[in-house]
């Protein structure tokens, strides 16, 4: 990952998990449900995704009601990257046949930050190859934008001096939104079907027994 990103990351991670310390410090002995210890982050008071407006792989308009009603997993990358992405998805795919038990699934939505390149068809055989269940999804970069800002999620294009095809710097996270939706949990890597699951579960538990 470029140096200049991973310190940005690391200063936005540093600063949520304070905030999150606060908020749980001040809720102690309040009686209310503790969350569960989540690698990650379980945001103290999930915000609402704003409007946004990207394409899915069939050409179809994928905006915030597409997620509204249910839970999604929200990942953000590019089909031509050559490990995080795939080595995700593939988690992605093992985690929801550990979850086919549970009831409905939740979706999982592959969003790229490279439109470039990545046209919708290109992304629809792409997502396919993990999970014909996965939905893929992008938009040019100014409507892009109006989702990844708000989530804080970074991309930097990073040129090959060799002349040959680019690479994106990008966020290895996963965004939980719930029904109402609202960004509940930002899940960090490593991830580990298993316990990708589980932290799905813990949340999803938590959230649903709250008000």
């Amino acid at each position: 990952m470029n140096r200049k990103l991973a310190i940005t990351l690391s200063v936005i991670a540093t600063v949520a998990g304070i905030a999150l310390g606060l908020h749980l410090q001040a809720r102690q002995g309040t009686g209310a449900p503790e969350p569960p210890a989540i690698p990650g982050l379980l945001w103290p008071h999930p915000k609402e995704v704003a409007p946004f407006r990207l394409t899915d792989s069939a050409g179809e308009v994928f905006d915030q009601d597409r997620l509204r009603g249910h839970w999604s997993l929200l990942f953000f990358g590019y089909t031509h990257c050559p490990d995080v992405c795939p080595s995700t998805l593939a988690t992605l795919a093992r985690t929801t046949k550990l979850l086919e038990g549970d009831g409905e699934l939740p979706q999982v939505v592959f969003v790229s930050v490279d439109p470039q390149r990545d046209e919708p068809q290109r992304l629809g055989e792409y997502v396919r190859y993990f999970d014909p269940r996965f939905l893929a999804v992008t938009a040019p970069e100014a409507p892009l934008l109006s989702l990844t800002r708000q989530l804080g999620v970074l991309s930097l294009k990073v040129e090959d001096p060799q002349g040959g095809d680019y690479l994106v710097d990008h966020s290895a996270s996963i965004f939980l939104i719930d029904p109402r939706l609202r960004v509940v949990a930002v899940l960090s890597p490593p991830h580990e079907a298993g316990e990708l699951a589980r932290r799905y579960r813990a949340i999803r538990a938590f959230i649903e027994s709250g008000p």
